[in-house]
């Protein structure tokens, strides 16, 4: 199954079978899934029905006992286990108990389990790829990226011819986020996102892409003006930090991007501090001016590992709150910068964030 197979089965509501196997390298359409997973559960239900388990070898049966229990609001739960090291370190505790899931689901539950390229030759993989339904998280062809795009605008309630469409897509072949491991390059989706929000912030009246639009979508923004803000974040400057990022909303940089590039950067830094970095190759930098690549190795020296999935968590928070928050995006992220660079606040976006935001004690 394609990733846009699988948001279309979750948007249309369609039964959900009671296990997936989200795996692939490209990282924009795994949090395009699991947006899409979000999506398909009530507002008001989501607190109640959906649960993200980062996981953590010897625990997983705990974890799934939480899927036999009827959720208290709504017919359906969802339980999204994810894990940066692929599940290498899944112990025999823990495929065992992935085992009875798969042979025993409750009907009331769906579990997805999320990895970018685990070990096929682990039984834990080898389990999952047999028992539970597998979406290719693969960098989409000009085909399938046709109708990510049109997907795409559609809930912007903006239309598009399909040949505009299959034009816009083909300035972006080649500069997928894959793996360097012989996979192909196919549509760099987050870049092909980035131009296409900068031209409907241009047009907010837009209902429909025309042939004349194609204009704005000119040249990209260059490495240097993200990557400055990546930079002074991975040296813990903040002062920087926060003046970087204060520019790059004032030129209109879509929020979501800068948090998608901020996680990225700690992704792979969490991968340099376990020694796996040389697994997932970067973009080419003639392809995306988005590649943190050298930027996560002085992250994995200025935080630790703890450091680093703290502030996997916190962007995490941060996402959530800026799409469900009343409060000011813009605060929202300065709060981010803060809580990552200076280390305070472990839950996050929970209180007063004017608190958050003010500087800490000498």
């Amino acid at each position: 199954m394609h990733p846009t197979e699988f948001s279309t089965l979750l948007e249309q509501g369609n039964k959900l079978g009671p296990a997936y196997f989200l795996r692939g390298p490209d990282r924009f359409l795994h949090e395009e899934c699991r947006s899409a997973i979000i999506g398909a559960i009530p507002s008001e239900a989501r607190e109640w029905c959906f649960t993200e388990i980062e996981f953590k070898p010897g625990r997983l049966q705990e974890d799934l006992e939480n899927a036999y229990q009827m959720p208290m609001m709504g017919a359906h739960s969802f339980l999204y286990v994810a894990d940066e090291d692929d599940f290498d370190h899944a112990n025999e505790q823990d495929t065992e108990a992935l085992d009875h899931f798969l042979r025993r689901p409750p009907s009331f539950a769906t579990a997805f389990f999320a990895a970018y390229e685990p070990d096929r030759r682990r039984r834990f993989t080898q389990l999952l790829e047999k028992k539970a339904e597998l979406v290719e998280v693969l960098p989409l062809g000009p085909r399938e990226a046709v109708k990510w795009l049109t997907s795409y605008l559609r809930r912007e309630k903006v239309e598009i011819d399909s040949g505009l469409a299959e034009r816009i897509v083909s300035q972006f072949e080649g500069g997928g986020n894959s793996s360097a491991k012989g996979k192909g390059t196919g549509v760099n989706l987050l870049w092909l996102r980035t131009e296409i929000d900068k031209l409907l912030v241009a047009r907010t009246d837009k209902r429909k892409i025309e042939e004349r639009d194609l204009d704005l979508i000119v040249a990209f923004r260059e490495e240097h003006e993200i990557g400055k803000l990546l930079s002074a974040l991975a040296d813990r400057k903040l002062p920087d930090a926060l003046v970087l990022l204060q520019q790059l909303l004032s030129s209109k940089e879509p929020e979501t991007l800068l948090l998608w590039c901020i996680g990225d950067l700690f992704r792979q830094a969490l991968k340099t501090s376990s020694g796996l970095s040389s697994r997932y190759g970067p973009w080419s930098r003639s392809m995306s001016p988005y590649s943190t690549f050298d930027i996560a190795p002085r992250a994995s020296h200025s935080y630790s590992r703890e450091e680093l999935a703290r502030a996997l968590r916190l962007v995490r928070n941060t996402d959530l709150a800026i799409k469900s928050s009343w409060k000011d995006s813009r605060l929202l992220l300065e709060s981010l910068l803060w809580q990552i660079a200076v280390g305070t606040g472990e839950n996050g976006l929970v209180g007063d964030i004017q608190g958050t935001l003010a500087p800490p004690a000498p």
